[in-house]
């Protein structure tokens, strides 16, 4: 259930929202906005070793992102530690490109 005016989540059993004092909606019949965001690439990342790191530490740091790995990667869902030639990606959204590309600086080696 969702307030069709503040949009804040309620459970199930909740039936008016809490400060607006209106009755709720079912969240799926609202058309809630989805802001339009632009993602740029950090380095790439030779196996997943390092590509988890990275990600572990945008995770700590509350930076948003997705990993793009190669076709078998994906595909297959293997995930190994050495498989030659595997290529991984990470995208941030362009807003927190900055503080992602400082983040990472240590494990790339050169700023992005």
């Amino acid at each position: 259930m969702i307030c069709p005016k503040c949009y804040a989540e309620y459970l199930e059993n909740i039936k008016d929202c809490g400060d607006c004092n209106i009755l709720l909606v079912d969240a799926c019949l609202l058309d809630l906005p989805i802001p339009e965001m632009t993602w740029s690439t950090l380095a790439t990342f030779n196996g997943k070793i390092y590509a988890d790191m990275a990600t572990e530490i945008l995770d700590t740091n509350d930076v948003p992102y997705y990993l793009k790995m190669d076709w078998a990667s994906s595909a297959l869902n293997i995930e190994g530690t050495g498989i030659t030639g595997q290529i991984i990606r990470i995208f941030v959204p362009d807003t927190h490109f900055k503080k992602a590309s400082d983040l990472i600086y240590h494990i790339v080696g050169d700023k992005v």
